[in-house]
């Protein structure tokens, strides 16, 4: 798995031929070669390493039958979703049409959003519309934990 943490947000925008520029500092996980994915959860494009897809899709089959239905269908859908392709020599990757049309990219505007370990590639309106649903997750989230896993104030601190 790549060690680098892929993060922040980029205002980019695609080429005439639907080309992305990846910002330069972030292309090193992506030299030995990428992968376009349909996000499963969100309207966006996935961007993830090669190595890193392929164990994702391992660690997602572990220890299940071949034969079962349902890993035939996770094997279906992480298979299908996924197109590998290559940044060029000006650390640019094509996106294909249907993946844009997948995200609701129409213009050339788009959004990169770090994702730990991916990127994602969001339409600006649809990444301004997702931001209070994934800020309100991260409450609920938070919440969950209640006062569970926190240090404990150093002795004498007051706290």
């Amino acid at each position: 798995m790549t060690d680098l943490l892929l993060q922040s947000q980029f205002e980019l925008t695609l080429d005439g031929k639907n080309r992305l520029t990846i910002p330069a500092r972030f292309r090193d996980p992506f030299k030995a070669g990428l992968v376009l994915v349909r996000s499963f959860d969100v309207p966006a494009v996935g961007i993830e390493a090669r190595d890193d897809y392929a164990e994702f899709v391992r660690a997602s089959l572990a220890g299940r039958h071949p034969l079962d239905a349902t890993t035939r269908n996770i094997e279906r859908s992480l298979s299908s979703a996924a197109s590998p392709a290559d940044l060029d020599g000006q650390g640019r990757v094509t996106i294909p049409g249907r993946l844009l049309e997948f995200a609701g990219i129409t213009a050339r505007d788009v959004v990169l959003v770090g994702s730990g370990r991916r990127f994602e590639l969001w339409d600006p309106a649809g990444w301004e519309r997702y931001q209070p649903q994934l800020q309100e997750a991260m409450v609920q989230i938070s919440g969950s934990f209640g006062d569970a896993g926190l240090p404990s104030p150093p002795p004498g601190t007051g706290a």
